[in-house]
C-alpha cells in the first residue's frame, strides 16, 4: 500500500531536479532525505533481530519488505516508488570485530555487540599480527552471510523489481571505534595516557589488517587485486569524539592518511556522529575531507562552513529523538536551528533524518514540510 499524496511522476521530477541543481551549487532549497537501518525492516517483517543476524533468508526478506515499506511510506528527497534493482548487502555491523576474533553477542531484540578481546599488551599485537585476513574472510559469517544470499537472491524478483545482492567489507567503521572495541574504549582511553607507544603500534595494526580486510574482501568477490577507487572513500569513526584534537593528530590522524591514501585517489568523506567538532578544522586542511555527514543540531554549521572553505560540505543530521517522539514545534524549531541562513549554501549543505519503528509517520512527514519551508535559499545566500 502506497501512503503518499499527490502526484508521484511531480514529485519524482522534483527530487530529480532538486538533486541535479544540488551537484551543480545551484540548488534553491536545502535537501532531506531520510533511512532507516534493520531496528526498521524488523517492525516491518516481524522477525527478531538473532533471526536477522543468522538466518541468511530471513535477512534477505527482512530488507527486501523493509525498503519496500519505506520506499511506500516515507516522503523525502527521495526519489518515490521501488527502485529499478533492489540492492541489498549483508547487514552485520559486528563483521569487522569478527574479523579480528571477537566474540559476537546475537541478541534476541536489539542489535548484536562484540566483546573485546583479553589479551595483554604485546600478546595482543602478536595476535594481531598473525591474522590471515583471506582466511578470515573466507570463514567469516559474513561471507557466508553473503553467498547464501547471492544465491537465494538469483534469478529472485520482488514487487515486480530484480533484486542484487552485493558484498560487504568494502570500507571500515572506524579505526579508533574498532580500536576501542577490540580493547575495551575504557582500556583503550587508559592505554593512551599509560601506554601511548603500545596504542601506536595497535593503531597501526588495525589499520593495516583493515585495509588488508578491504582488498580481500575485494578480491576474493572479483577476481583481481583491488585498485584504489576513482569515486572516493567514505568510512566512520564516531569514537574520536572522545578525544583531543592534538591526541588525534597524534595517534589517529597518521591511520586515518594511511586508509584514505590506500583507498581512493579521489575524495574523502566522513561520517561522524557525535560531538566531534573538535576535529574538524583537522580533517579539513590536514587530511583533506571534503565532506563531513553525522553533525547534528548541536553544530554551528555555518561557522564551519564559512571556516572550512568552499571545497567543504556538511552532510547534516536532525536530532533523531526529537524527530521521533517530538512535537510539531519542536520538530518545526528544530529544522529552523539546523537551516540558518549562512548554512543553506548551495551544494554544500543537506539534511538527513535517521527513522526508527518509535518514528511515527506524522512525524516524517511534517519533518519534510518544515524542511522544505526553512529550507529555501535566498538570493543572499547563493554563493
Amino acid at each position: 500500500m502506497n501512503h503518499f499524496r499527490g502526484n508521484l511522476s511531480d514529485h519524482a521530477r522534483e527530487v530529480e531536479d532538486l538533486w541535479s541543481a544540488y551537484y551543480r551549487s545551484e540548488n534553491c532549497r536545502v535537501p532531506i532525505d531520510f533511512a532507516c537501518d534493520e531496528h526498521v525492516w524488523l517492525g516491518v517483517s516481524g522477525h527478531t533481530f538473532r533471526e536477522f543476524y543468522t538466518n541468511p533468508d530471513i535477512h534477505l526478506n527482512a530488507q527486501l519488505e523493509g525498503k519496500q515499506w519505506f520506499c511506500n511510506n516515507i516522503i523525502g528527497d527521495m526519489a518515490p516508488g521501488s527502485p529499478e534493482q533492489w540492492e541489498i548487502q549483508p547487514q552485520l555491523w559486528m563483521e569487522e570485530n569478527e574479523f579480528f576474533g571477537c566474540d559476537v553477542v546475537y541478541q534476541e531484540d536489539d542489535y548484536a555487540w562484540g566483546k573485546p578481546l583479553l589479551f595483554k599488551q604485546e600478546d595482543l599485537l602478536l595476535y594481531l599480527s598473525d591474522i590471515d585476513p583471506d582466511e578470515r574472510v573466507r570463514r567469516s559469517h559474513a561471507f557466508k552471510m553473503y553467498q547464501a544470499m547471492r544465491e537465494s537472491a538469483d534469478g529472485m524478483v520482488f514487487d515486480g523489481r530484480p533484486v542484487k545482492v552485493r558484498p560487504r567489507g568494502g570500507s571500515t567503521d572506524g579505526i579508533f571505534t574498532k580500536a576501542g572495541e577490540i580493547r575495551g574504549l575504557e582500556q583503550l582511553c587508559l592505554d593512551l595516557y599509560d601506554s601511548p607507544d603500545f596504542v601506536e603500534k595497535f593503531l597501526h595494526l588495525v589499520t593495516e589488517k583493515t585495509i588488508a580486510r578491504i582488498a580481500a574482501w575485494y578480491k576474493i568477490v572479483n577476481g583481481c587485486e583491488f585498485q584504489p577507487s576513482t569515486d572516493g572513500f567514505h568510512f566512520c569513526d564516531d569514537s574520536i569524539e572522545m578525544i583531543s584534537a592534538d591526541t588525534y593528530e597524534r595517534f589517529v590522524l597518521p591511520c586515518h592518511e594511511r586508509l584514505y591514501s590506500t583507498m581512493t585517489i579521489s575524495r574523502r568523506l566522513m561520517h561522524l556522529c557525535g560531538r566531534a567538532s573538535q576535529h574538524y578544522a583537522t580533517l579539513r586542511h590536514k587530511l583533506n575531507v571534503s565532506e563531513i555527514d553525522g553533525p547534528g543540531p548541536f553544530v554551528d554549521h555555518e561557522q564551519y562552513l564559512r571556516d572550512l572553505g568552499p571545497g567543504f560540505s556538511f552532510s547534516a543530521q536532525t536530532d533523531n529523538a526529537v524527530l521521533a517522539t517530538g512535537s510539531e514545534r519542536e520538530i518545526d524549531s528544530m529544522l529552523s536551528r539546523l537551516l540558518r541562513p549562512q548554512a543553506k549554501i548551495p551544494g554544500r549543505f543537506r539534511i538527513t533524518g535517521f527513522i526508527t519503528r518509535q518514528t511515527p509517520l506524522p512525524n516524517v512527514r511534517f519533518c519534510y514540510e518544515a524542511a522544505k519551508k526553512h529550507g529555501i535559499i535566498g538570493r543572499d545566500c547563493a554563493h
